[in-house]
């Protein structure tokens, strides 16, 4: 596991952060954690988790969004090869931090969840570490290390874009 903090420039880093949340961007409401195999829905202890807003930029070698281009900085940032998804989530407020559930993105690849704002949300692992959400941080793991995200109680909500890729 590797944790960069400051990732991008600053300019970068504006760019993408201003473009995730604007009011123009474009959120779709969906299911928090779905089965990688099968696609089913993964029911949740908490209710107030089970859904949140997603962004698809790319999914299995199709750009899906007009923003992808927004984020080639990162392509070059993180050495990818060949993309497999990319997606942002924006967990909404509410008034205590829950995790999520453990699960895997994506077997047999990279991941690296990076972090748009600071919140009191945060990814953490099976193996009991604990990344905070920081903004402009990213932390970059293999893909079949079980984890889970959680809720926050910050006003703003937590924004993180998700990256699954080969090196």
């Amino acid at each position: 596991m590797e944790i960069i903090d400051n990732f991008l420039p600053d300019h970068q880093f504006n760019q993408v952060k201003n473009m995730v949340v604007s009011p123009y961007f474009p959120w779709y409401y969906g299911p928090t954690l779905k089965n990688v195999e099968t696609g089913e829905i993964i029911e949740l202890e908490h209710k107030e988790t089970q859904n949140q807003f997603v962004h698809l930029f790319y999914h299995f070698d199709v750009p899906v969004t007009e923003f992808f281009k927004d984020l080639e900085c990162f392509r070059k940032r993180l050495d990818v090869k060949s993309l497999v998804r990319i997606k942002a989530n924006l967990n909404p407020c509410v008034d205590k931090v829950i995790e999520h559930g453990y699960h895997v993105d994506l077997p047999d690849c990279t991941t690296a969840v990076y972090y748009i704002n600071t919140c009191d949300g945060y990814t953490k692992f099976e193996t009991g570490e604990i990344v905070e959400s920081v903004e402009n941080r990213i932390v970059i793991f293999d893909s079949n290390m079980r984890h889970t995200g959680t809720t926050t109680t910050d006003p703003a909500g937590r924004f993180v874009i998700n990256f699954n890729y080969f090196k």
